[in-house]
């Protein structure tokens, strides 16, 4: 796996986190480095780092004034992980994507491949803006779709694309145009005669995805279940839906993503909830819950990968009371099953149909 970044006559270290086994896989694409050959010459006085993930942009510009808008856990993990790799300071001006912003002189994006994630960097960016802005995003050609264009056309009056570089391209956004009245980034949905919302950019835009769906129809709580952990939590459908079932359930919402967790605020604002932002169970003690729930996901931006997920089944085991349960929802070519049963004592599919099967797993 590749963990030397040369740039400007400087090596830096970069690995990913988590780490994987995928050695096909490092903390940079051609993209981010495009973006800084671009920018390497500029002198600016600060710059905004968006979609960052593993720090590429903190370690190469740490000498700079930097505000890095984080969205996932695990993406200020990396960034502290590779800062130190690299002998340099750890401290970081951190923003959400929600945040207000300072003035906005410079601000780099790698474009994610939520459509919806790239409008609310955008408007966070456009609000805080002038007519010196400008904005540098970074993608694979593979990846381009022609909304890019449409969405930076809503926000700047000028939009240009580079030459592709190694199969990377820039999209150089300046003049913010005037405009008077922001939409609000949430969507808004009903299931079931239930009113949920989230924010711009978290699973399953607009409506509650098949899996979950399937999931709730056939997710049974036992009376005895009362502390819960709905882990992935996304929008917090399903935790909602069990504190429904049993209004003294005590719940625990865990996801990586930060709009998620803000997303499940919006949904479960009357219930008595414990919400965690992080991508892993570290802060819950052993032997503590009856029952977690979840639709892990496999696909973290344009990759397909079960191993934070099977990490996380690890640390499930841990968390669980003797005889406590784990049900999960998951697409049936995973083949989860295969590796819960070498963490369970007994583990069996309860409800299948041709895309989906939901397992149950007993400590």
């Amino acid at each position: 796996m590749e963990t030397v970044l040369n740039f400007n006559k400087k090596e830096y270290y970069l690995e990913r986190y988590p780490k994987t086994d995928d050695k096909s896989l490092r903390a940079w694409s051609n993209a981010e480095l495009l973006v800084l050959d671009y920018i390497a010459d500029k002198r600016v006085n600060k710059i905004h780092t968006f979609n960052d993930r593993f720090g590429v942009w903190n370690c190469t510009f740490q000498n700079e004034s930097i505000t890095t808008i984080w969205n996932y856990a695990s993406q200020q993990k990396a960034i502290q992980q590779n800062l130190e790799l690299n002998n340099f300071p750890t401290e970081i001006e951190y923003k959400t994507s929600l945040d207000n912003l300072e003035k906005v002189e410079l601000a780099l994006i790698k474009i994610p491949k939520s459509l919806e994630l790239f409008e609310l960097f955008l408007q966070q960016i456009h609000k805080s803006s002038d007519d010196r802005t400008e904005v540098v995003c970074g993608f694979m050609t593979k990846y381009f779709s022609p909304s890019y264009l449409k969405i930076a056309e809503q926000y700047f009056g000028e939009v240009e694309q580079s030459k592709a570089w190694k199969k990377a391209r820039l999209l150089i956004l300046k003049q913010p145009k005037p405009i008077p009245d922001y939409k609000e980034l949430t969507n808004s949905f009903q299931w079931k005669g239930k009113e949920y919302k989230q924010y711009y950019g978290v699973f399953s835009s607009g409506n509650i995805d098949i899996g979950t769906q399937f999931f709730l129809e056939h997710l049974k709580i036992h009376q005895d279940e009362n502390k819960v952990l709905d882990l992935a939590s996304g929008n917090g459908v399903i935790a909602r839906w069990v504190t429904e079932q049993d209004s003294n359930a005590k719940i625990t919402l865990v996801d990586d993503f930060n709009l998620a967790i803000e997303s499940s605020k919006l949904n479960l604002e009357n219930q008595k909830t414990n919400f965690v932002c992080n991508d892993t169970l570290v802060e819950l003690y052993d032997n503590s819950f009856d029952l977690v729930v979840s639709n892990p996901p496999f696909h973290f931006e344009h990759e397909n990968n079960i191993e934070v997920t099977l990490s996380l089944f690890k640390d499930v085991f841990r968390i669980l009371k003797p005889n406590g349960r784990l049900v999960l929802v998951a697409n049936s070519h995973l083949n989860y099953s295969t590796h819960l049963n070498k963490l369970f004592d007994k583990t069996k599919v309860l409800n299948s149909n041709k895309k989906f099967e939901i397992i149950e797993c007993k400590k």
